[in-house]
């Protein structure tokens, strides 16, 4: 009788831890309300890197993604992943690397509570992922602005080397889209630019010309407005 109890109650656990953490073929960044951010990987959103010999790793992307009103203030972060937003970098120099995601460090300056980040961060990002977003700094019927930056290390072609672009290769690409605070359906979020390749400022250089495999990181990203 103990036994089966012991079953009865696991069952129950594995069906709560289930519940908890959303469909096993995405993952879920910082649970909060009806109004998310999703992501599509593309074909070359994760790539194997050789470090040593016949030693590999997985190589996946930088990102970041934030929220600014129509004026560009910044509003609030969306999800970045954790070596950007802590600087928990490998084998960096001191400054870390500002180059990675340059427009959102510029930016970020302006989000004052940086523990805030804790709840809202990732190690990396392996597959599809929906981040869902605060909506109580926004007012609905106010238009906003959503950035989302991406960048992956290496990541050369033949005008983006190793001579001219560091450990980038192609620099971090910019994805926006305006959205309606409060009005529901999905926007899809398109390549507008790229950000500093040496990471000296965070301005957006508004050309696409020169990307190659950068543009195929992502598949598809939207803001989902339930």
């Amino acid at each position: 009788m103990k036994k089966i109890g012991l079953v009865f109650c696991l069952l129950v656990c594995l069906g709560v831890i289930y519940c908890t953490t959303g469909k096993s073929n995405g993952q879920k960044l910082d649970i909060l309300n009806n109004m998310e951010l999703a992501v599509e990987p593309g074909e070359n959103w994760l790539s194997k890197m050789k470090v040593f010999l016949f030693i590999s790793v997985k190589n996946s992307p930088q990102l970041a993604s934030w929220i600014e009103d129509n004026n560009g203030n910044y509003i609030s972060a969306i999800a970045i992943t954790e070596k950007s937003a802590k600087g928990k970098w490998i084998s960096a120099p001191k400054e870390g690397r500002p180059e990675a995601l340059p427009v959102w460090n510029h930016r970020q300056h302006n989000f004052s509570a940086a523990n805030a980040l804790d709840g809202i961060t990732s190690a990396s990002v392996k597959g599809s992922f929906q981040a869902n977003i605060d909506r109580e700094s926004l007012i609905d019927g106010n238009t906003y602005n959503v950035f989302l930056e991406i960048n992956k290390s290496f990541d050369y072609n033949n005008y983006w080397t190793k001579d001219n672009s560091g450990v980038n290769g192609q620099p971090a690409l910019i994805y926006h889209a305006q959205f309606i605070a409060g009005q529901p359906g999905s926007i899809s979020l398109v390549p507008v630019g790229y950000g500093s390749v040496d990471g000296s400022d965070g301005n957006i250089i508004r050309e696409l010309e020169n990307f190659t495999t950068a543009l195929s990181i992502i598949q598809n990203a939207a803001i989902v407005i339930k």
